[in-house]
């Protein structure tokens, strides 16, 4: 059980970000609150964090998810590790959808040093929405590619630290110690965004407000509600 067990570990690490994932959780009450939408950048395996947090039962209805498939590698993966590779793909991603001033955009960047991450994340501030950075703290201080030279941790208002290897594999093999396997990044990046989330609807239940979550759908009373959910957000969110 040694990646379990390898996991655990880091899952203790999380708990030093709890002044971060507080505030973020403090933010994005603020934001649901005063009909803000959190958007969730997808690119590449991140694809799979934008979708867990959309439409599903115990979920935010306020959640849009600027998922892409053509980096999502279901469309070739060379196609999606070239669109990866180009400065701008970002700004193009953030500007198929309505971004506010009261909304919040989630970036995951393991190393802080995507493209997609960072366009994204400096068209999102030309707009003055609230970022929010989950980026592996032993990556934060390296410079990137992009013609900024930024780290995604330069740019963003906020940002959590996710544990773990500088390369994201978690174990070693036994015979071939150099031989590295098992990422870890997005199941740690998901547990930061699920915490965050859960703590987003507890603050808005003690401000006497309905946290806007989808229903089980399992009678009629949920199935109204989760539709009620969808009208209410339809117009903000490009998937509805």
């Amino acid at each position: 059980m040694k990646y379990i067990d390898t996991l655990s570990l880091l899952l203790e690490e999380i708990k030093k970000e709890k002044e971060y994932i507080e505030k973020s959780a403090i933010k994005t009450a603020e934001s649901i609150k005063n009909g803000g939408i959190i958007h969730i950048l997808g690119f590449g395996h991140y694809n799979i964090l934008s979708l867990e947090f959309f439409f599903r039962p115990g979920v935010f209805a306020c959640i849009n998810p600027i998922w892409d498939f053509s980096t999502s590698y279901m469309d070739g993966i060379l196609k999606g590790n070239f669109l990866e590779r180009i400065e701008g793909y970002g700004r193009v991603l953030i500007n198929n959808h309505n971004l506010s001033s009261e909304d919040i955009l989630y970036v995951i960047s393991y190393t802080g040093r995507d493209l997609i991450a960072i366009d994204s994340a400096l068209e999102a501030k030309k707009k003055e929405v609230y970022t929010i950075g989950l980026i592996n703290k032993e990556n934060s201080d390296i410079p990137s590619k992009h013609s900024s030279k930024k780290n995604l941790r330069d740019i963003c208002d906020l940002v959590i630290f996710i544990p773990g290897p500088s390369n994201d594999l978690l174990l070693s093999l036994e015979k071939d110690e150099n031989f590295r396997t098992s990422p870890v990044s997005t199941i740690i990046s998901s547990i930061i965004l699920h915490e965050i989330f859960y703590e987003t609807a507890c603050i808005l239940e003690r401000m006497d407000i309905i946290p806007p979550l989808f229903r089980l759908g399992s009678d009629s009373k949920e199935d109204d509600i989760n539709r009620k959910l969808i009208k209410i957000y339809k117009d903000k969110i490009k998937e509805f």
